[in-house]
């Protein structure tokens, strides 16, 4: 096709302001989907229908008039901003949907930013103009202030297919048809995927050249050579085709049968070619850290297969084997965000049928220039200098709370830097530890707000900190899972809240159980050294061990019951507990 007559764009929005609705609605209007189908049809996964998310983007072709539209479907949440990233470099224009009843919130901001640096012709839309709570004047007044002129607005409803039509003819007419940047083969990888049967199935975007089933091709990030076994597009169904040509978006299936060759954001080429690798694509790099373990360690293998199945299609997972002395074996993973780790552990539990157990999260920290990032390996001297990572945090909310806001920051170690009015809301920008922004930031911030805020971060630097290792000691033996490295002036207050919450979540044994909190922790004989920061006990439940008598000397139930306590005894010296899930998120909770 004339590359005139072909569109390239992505939709990007805030989170639940209805890019996948939109997308419903732009095939149907495109004769892509039949007359019933299911709603948010690019949203395969069933976790994606569970938690109303986009999680992986999706590239569709359509035919509107006789123009080739190329569709991006992205994820808006702030754990999946890679996704976004993949998408605007293989695109020429993009939507920017901003739900009517929400207004402009973080996401939207972040993704308006990466769609301004990576040059891309933007179209603002206002969506959900038919729900009772829109405020249309409100929301384009915002979009004013981001410096859209009101003409190029338009205002839509996903759900009823108001004015869609009308974006379609303004995607034809707004933004540009791409570019050929040479005669030589150069294409983006954005997405890929292992085909157990075929080989590794790789999204692509052709900037120059054209690209044929039998072709030989060179990837060359890894070097790695291969030959083209089939070329096509979804539509949204699989549809072959005989090639791909400059400015189109497909799919092909190589022989290569490891995925660890065909890494996203590398560029395609032909083996006897020299082109120049294609830039404009953000990797992506873990800034949480879990470690997961079986319940039942026999199950390790079965984990660890697990992983490397799911990390054929999230290129943003990465994790190691390690050993815990009382968790056994199990892998530390590094993860984008929170939400990300809950994903992954929910297919795990799910596709796999595997029972998990989580370890408290953590993040890099660099210590006399190492970098650490498992609590339990946290031992730095008096004199080492430790730094821990900043983000610079965004955060969009009504303007009365910024009170509760200002409060918030300053509690997880934060300082405002910036403060802005955006119709009726306000943006703030504020620098705060990375590791008080992954537990209870986002909690704390919808609690304050009444659920009105939403905010977004980036990695910023490393910067000088006061840390201390908090161990937890479930019967005077530490729990490895439960470790955290933690600011030493909230040392005492957390531990505190720690320890009680521990009391409620593990179950009551034959015997009482101490739970303590320590800092500088040491093991020493017949106990545990260090700095006790509190302390609370899980009450022991007495078993009736008289039910069964039924009469007789009142000497024989006194034989039991000094029986029953000399057993106790002995469990209190040799007894294990077991400590359930819940006590390892409580951490997350607290």
């Amino acid at each position: 096709m004339d590359t005139d007559k072909i569109r390239n764009f992505a939709i990007i929005a805030h989170i639940d302001h209805g890019k996948s609705t939109l997308a419903d609605r732009i095939m149907e209007i495109c004769g892509a989907l039949p007359e019933k189908h299911e709603a948010q049809i690019l949203d395969s996964l069933e976790l994606e229908r569970e938690h109303g998310i986009t999680i992986k983007l999706k590239a569709v072709r359509l035919k509107y008039k006789d123009y080739q539209l190329n569709l991006l479907d992205t994820p808006g949440h702030v754990d999946f901003s890679y996704e976004v990233s993949r998408s605007l470099a293989s695109v020429e224009g993009a939507v920017l949907v901003v739900d009517a009843t929400q207004g402009v919130q973080a996401q939207t901001l972040s993704n308006f930013n990466l769609a301004v640096n990576a040059n891309l012709t933007l179209i603002p839309v206002i969506n959900k103009i038919d729900m009772p709570a829109a405020d249309v004047a409100r929301t384009t007044a915002e979009l004013l202030d981001l410096g859209f002129k009101e003409d190029e607005i338009i205002k839509i409803s996903a759900k009823t297919g108001e004015n869609v039509v009308r974006l379609l003819d303004e995607i034809i007419a707004k933004i540009p048809p791409p570019k050929q940047l040479d005669d030589k083969l150069s294409g983006l990888i954005f997405d890929s995927s292992l085909d157990p049967y075929k080989g590794v199935v790789a999204t692509i975007r052709i900037f120059g050249g054209s690209l044929r089933a039998e072709d030989e091709v060179l990837f060359m990030a890894t070097k790695a050579k291969g030959q083209i076994l089939q070329t096509g597009f979804l539509t949204p169904k699989p549809d072959y085709a005989q090639g791909l040509q400059s400015g189109e978006v497909g799919f092909i299936v190589t022989n290569i049968k490891d995925l660890a060759l065909v890494k996203v954001g590398d560029t395609i080429a032909h083996p006897k070619e020299i082109v120049k690798p294609l830039p404009g694509y953000q990797e992506a790099r873990p800034v949480v850290f879990l470690s997961f373990f079986p319940i039942d360690s026999s199950d390790f293998p079965k984990m660890k297969e697990a992983f490397e199945k799911l990390k054929l299609n999230d290129a943003a997972l990465s994790y190691s084997i390690e050993s815990s002395v009382s968790l056994g074996q199990g892998l530390r993973v590094g993860f984008l965000g929170l939400l990300h780790s809950q994903i992954t552990q929910e297919r795990l539990e799910r596709e796999y049928g595997l029972n998990i157990v989580l370890t408290s999260p953590s993040v890099n920290f660099i210590v006399d220039g190492e970098v650490i990032n498992k609590p339990s390996d946290f031992n730095p001297s008096v004199s080492a200098q430790v730094l821990e990572p900043y983000a610079r945090v965004t955060i969009f909310a009504p303007q009365k709370y910024y009170g509760q806001i200002s409060d918030l920051i300053y509690k997880k170690r934060g300082m405002i830097e910036h403060l802005e009015s955006i119709g009726t809301s306000q943006k703030i920008e504020a620098i705060v530890p990375l590791l008080e922004i992954l537990i209870g930031f986002y909690d704390d911030l919808k609690s304050q707000t009444s659920g009105y805020a939403s905010f977004d971060f980036e990695v910023m630097d490393y910067r000088p900190a006061k840390l201390v290792k908090l161990d937890i000691l479930i019967n005077f033996e530490p729990v490895e899972g439960l470790t955290q490295i933690i600011p030493s002036e909230k040392a005492e207050e957390l531990g505190r809240k720690l320890v009680e919450k521990l009391k409620e979540v593990i179950p009551r044994q034959n015997i009482p159980i101490p739970v303590q909190a320590v800092i500088n922790f040491t093991k020493i004989k017949g106990g545990a050294g260090g700095k006790i920061l509190a302390r609370e006990t899980i009450p022991a439940y007495r078993k009736d061990v008289t039910a069964k008598l039924y009469g007789g000397d009142v000497t024989r139930k006194i034989k039991l019951l000094e029986k029953q306590k000399k057993g106790k005894k002995r469990m209190k010296r040799f007894g294990n507990v077991d400590i359930p899930q819940e006590a390892f998120l409580a951490i997350l909770k607290i």
